[in-house]
């Protein structure tokens, strides 16, 4: 599935993250919230929602903000509002694919709408998507406009690796750190706001890793069942086969990077929860296991690994992601990850 199929945002408020909503809720009716937040934690558990629904309490006209109904609200949520704007990566014009950074001209475009003041509220939002994947001269220009910034703006960054981030902007910026959601409570929220049976709620809920974004996806579109268990296929197929089926994977992964660089990244995560359930069975709590689907296929293959072999691929893809992250060439890196595998047995 492309990039935006199953956003960060779930549809309906916030959820599990009542550390955060209610200092901002206090922050607000003081008048003392930060000119920029970085809204970060893993994918999927709400940063997007959570910045929607900031935008919506500076904006919103009623006393308990914000109230989702009056018309500030409702321009925000359904992307129509002039003083709130989304800087993600964009169409290249040339290659019409979308770019894997932010550019300076973004930022510059940024600078330049917040000059003229809020148009249509009271207050302009700038909610930066991803914010390791600024620029280099991005991330330049959005230091001495944090540094610096008119009145009625309020920035926020979302991001999932916040090491990528200068630590000069990070420095300027308060620090709310979302949590993945727990399992019950997960499966609660999608049976009574979703209609979803119990039984497929507490199934999802784990499949998750506490990611409400997936689980409110999968639970709706069944491609997004069906993407992860291709998924799951390309990495047994790794894991079984030899270094010419491995370094073909790492090409296609390349390859794929360039069109869909979240895509490649929510692979890896499957990687990483394939591995980890795995060290799970070699330390014999398999009852921890996070994907019981999947189960079958780590069992048939744990014999073939000691658990040194098994830490060492988990601490190899957390790696691989992160040199992603820092922009690393796409096929090396997955090419190291693949020779990092423990050689395939018959």
């Amino acid at each position: 599935m492309a990039r935006g199929d199953y956003p960060d945002r779930a549809p309906g408020k916030t959820h599990g993250q009542e550390h955060i909503t209610a200092a901002l809720d206090r922050a607000l009716l003081d008048g003392r919230l930060a000119h920029a937040y970085l809204l970060t934690g893993p994918v999927g558990v709400g940063k997007a929602t959570l910045a929607m629904e900031m935008a919506q309490s500076v904006n919103c006209v009623e006393q308990e903000r914000p109230c989702g109904d009056c018309q500030q609200c409702q321009r925000i949520q359904r992307g129509i509002h002039a003083d709130v704007q989304l800087v993600a990566p964009v169409e290249d014009e040339r290659t019409g694919r979308l770019r894997t950074e932010i550019s300076i001209d973004q930022v510059r475009s940024m600078e330049r709408s917040a000059a003229l003041g809020p148009y249509e509220g009271r207050c302009r939002v700038f909610i930066i998507e991803g914010g390791e994947r600024l620029s280099t001269e991005a991330s330049n220009a959005l230091l001495k406009f944090i540094e610096e910034p008119p009145p009625k703006v309020l920035i926020l960054l979302t991001a999932v690796n916040e090491e990528a981030l200068l630590p000069t902007i990070l420095s300027r910026c308060q620090r709310l750190e979302l949590r993945r959601l727990p399992e019950d409570g997960l499966a609660e929220i999608l049976s009574r706001e979703h209609g979803v049976s119990s039984d497929d709620a507490r199934l999802l809920a784990r499949l998750s890793g506490g990611s409400l974004g997936w689980a409110v996806a999968a639970a709706t579109d069944p491609r997004v069942l069906e993407q992860r268990q291709q998924r799951l296929d390309d990495v047994l197929s790794a894991v079984d086969g030899g270094l010419e089926r491995r370094f073909q994977y790492a090409q296609e992964l390349a390859f794929q990077y360039g069109r869909d660089r979240s895509g490649v990244q929510e692979a890896l995560s499957l990687w990483l929860a394939w591995w980890r359930d795995m060290l799970m069975l070699k330390e014999d709590v398999a009852d921890l296991v996070a994907g019981p689907d999947w189960l079958d296929s780590l069992e048939s293959r744990a014999g073939r690994f000691s658990r040194e072999q098994v830490a060492d691929v988990v601490r190899e893809v957390v790696a691989t992601q992160q040199r992603l992250e820092q922009n690393a060439i796409p096929r090396i890196a997955l090419d190291v990850l693949m020779l990092a595998l423990p050689a395939a047995q018959a």
